[in-house]
């Protein structure tokens, strides 16, 4: 077992690097306990029984509020608005495990003491449906960094085949997009990626966000997955993440 410190959580907010404002990040995940207690056998009834319920996630971020940054307008504009990409990592490295899911925010407090430095907390919730599987555990495919030319970017990671039953998933975070950007993840059966395939598509992006792929049904036999930008006008930073549900 190895444990961490944690010094480093990312968060990736649609289009926003949340990661250096924040100092505290939960990320509660819960089934909803259904009580299916019921009379009897006689004598035998000695506590209640449940079974789970709905997914429910949410993220809770709490750090240090800045009024010349682009913390205050992300947050702000996103309250109670259309859903958004929020991914979460220990440490937002290629290969690290990522949790992913749309969410709608719900509540955004700011300021703070007298004397003391403004505080903020945002809470966003999850939003199942329409092809959205609540929170999705995966993997960074492209931690958040410019790209300046076509082809393969970050690494390739091996999430593992796709059962019959279960989506293949994968978001797309556009922090500056440049001018446009397209970019496809691919799959292929080793990570020299010999005969890749093209199982989802982002873009042409041309304004800063979060991006959720169309999920794609098993079964998938490959198991080795990457991200490729096959069109690119101008510089952007981007991350990917994808996983298996």
């Amino acid at each position: 077992m190895t444990t961490f410190a944690t010094n480093n959580i990312t968060t990736w907010f649609g289009g926003y690097d949340m990661t250096t404002d924040i100092s505290q990040t939960t990320m509660p995940l819960e089934r909803e306990p259904l009580d299916s207690t019921t009379f009897g056998p006689v004598g035998q009834r000695r506590a209640r029984s449940r079974k789970a319920g709905l997914e429910d996630a949410s993220s809770q971020v709490a750090g240090f509020w800045q009024a010349d940054e682009g913390l205050d307008e992300a947050v702000f504009d996103a309250l109670g608005s259309a859903m958004q990409v929020i991914t979460h990592s220990h440490d937002g490295a290629e290969g690290s495990p990522a949790y992913f899911y749309r969410a709608k925010a719900f509540s955004y407090q700011l300021f703070g003491p007298v004397g003391q430095l403004a505080p903020f907390s945002l809470t966003a919730q999850g939003a199942k449906g329409n092809g959205v599987a609540g929170v999705v555990r995966g993997a960074v495919l492209k931690t958040l960094s410019a790209v300046n030319a076509t082809g393969a970017t970050g690494t390739p990671v091996e999430l593992g085949p796709v059962a019959s039953g279960q989506h293949l998933y994968a978001a797309l975070h556009a922090t500056d997009p440049g001018t446009t950007v397209t970019a496809v993840l691919e799959s292929d059966d080793a990570d020299t990626f010999g005969s890749p395939t093209t199982r989802a598509t982002f873009g042409p992006i041309t304004v800063a966000g979060g991006y959720w792929a169309t999920r794609v049904a098993g079964p998938i036999a490959d198991t080795w997955y990457r991200l490729r930008v096959t069109a690119l006008t101008g510089t952007a930073s981007i991350a990917c993440v994808a996983g298996i549900k």
